[in-house]
């Protein structure tokens, strides 16, 4: 269960936290339904789809932006009109951050930085982006899902106050 949670999560920290959860859910379960058990007939098949149910769950409820807000705060902050407080190294980095955003992004498959892009640069819900691609809405999900997967390979991990490759 640990294995498969930290699969579907995207940090070590959630991984925990989803364990933790799944275990406080099937001590509930079965102390409601002590039978249950007995009628699964493959228990290693029942918890791994208990687990990816509940970590997908985690991930659904989890605030729906792309997690770039430090870049365009960052960056935003530090080439406006208000007094510069970043050191030049500093704005030289979220610039080559952006740069190289971009062209990861441009690396991408169209179908996949096209959703991407609409969803989250425009901010486009998923519903109309489907209209847009003439897709399903489940098929919007996945491409945005795919791209985002590719870019973390493309681009490596940020540490996660957004400043330099692990």
């Amino acid at each position: 269960m640990r294995k498969r949670c930290r699969q579907l999560t995207r940090s070590p920290q959630d991984a925990e936290d989803a364990l933790s959860e799944l275990r406080l859910h099937l001590f509930n379960l079965f102390c409601k339904e002590p039978e249950r058990l007995t009628t699964i007939d493959n228990v290693q098949a029942w918890l791994r789809r208990v687990t990816s149910n509940l970590c997908i769950d985690r991930i659904r409820k989890a605030p729906t932006t792309c997690s770039l807000d430090w870049l365009d705060h960052d960056l935003y902050e530090s080439v406006t009109w208000q007094p510069l407080h970043y050191s030049p190294e500093h704005t030289a980095f979220l610039l080559e951050s952006l740069e190289a955003l971009r062209v990861a992004i441009d690396q991408l498959p169209a179908s996949l930085s096209e959703a991407l892009e609409l969803r989250c640069i425009d901010g486009v819900e998923y519903e109309s982006m489907a209209g847009t691609l003439e897709i399903s809405e489940s098929n919007a999900r996945k491409r945005v899902q795919l791209a985002r997967q590719q870019l973390r390979v493309l681009l490596g991990t940020f540490n996660e106050d957004g400043r330099g490759f692990e």
